[in-house]
């Protein structure tokens, strides 16, 4: 179950670098409309949003190991996570304002950016394998986001992947859009 975990990670790093690498950096940052986030701005949102997850995983899997908490069977996500995955799943349902500490305060260059976030997935996917072999339905977390909102370890995790998923698919879509009314002038 963990391979599934470490793939999809390993999936949002490498649709990110694709986009990253296929832009032009000037179309990275610019916004297609002023409501609307840039590339750039939803790739620090990411690395803001993972930044903040890691220690907080981290924390659930060290309780875990300390109270033996160990798996004997696949995990499963809680109804919480469930619902909150399928609401982040691409294409959008409807926009959602994201609290303060995870709005982007600058943009940086595309190699910057990228670099920042794909060394974050590298230490999601290191705190992910330090999990291998706990019970990641037995551990709870408290969002980040919401402290009102619980989940277990195995939700939080795909919780975030799907997450990944939207603001990468948003990022997509900021350059489509701009793409194309540069190609109209």
């Amino acid at each position: 179950m963990l391979n599934d975990l470490e793939t999809e990670i390993n999936d949002a790093t490498a649709r990110a670098r694709h986009l990253v690498d296929s832009i032009d950096g000037r179309v990275f940052t610019v916004r297609p409309n002023p409501n609307s986030w840039s590339a750039a701005e939803c790739l620090a949102h990411l690395t803001l949003t993972t930044e903040s997850f890691i220690p907080i995983l981290k924390t659930a899997i060290d309780d875990g190991r300390k109270r033996n908490v160990t798996a004997k069977k696949p995990p499963t996500m809680d109804l919480i996570g469930r619902l909150m995955r399928w609401f982040l799943e691409p294409p959008m349902r409807s926009r959602v304002k994201t609290s303060a500490p995870f709005v982007p305060r600058s943009t940086r260059a595309k190699s910057e950016a990228f670099s920042e976030f794909a060394a974050l997935q590298q230490k999601l996917l290191e705190t992910v394998r330090e999990a291998d072999g706990l019970d990641l339905a037995k551990l709870k977390i408290v969002s980040p986001f919401d402290k009102r909102v619980k989940y277990n370890l195995y939700s939080a995790v795909r919780i975030l992947t799907a997450h990944e998923r939207r603001h990468i698919w948003q990022a997509e879509q900021a350059i489509a859009e701009i793409e194309k009314h540069y190609a109209q002038e």
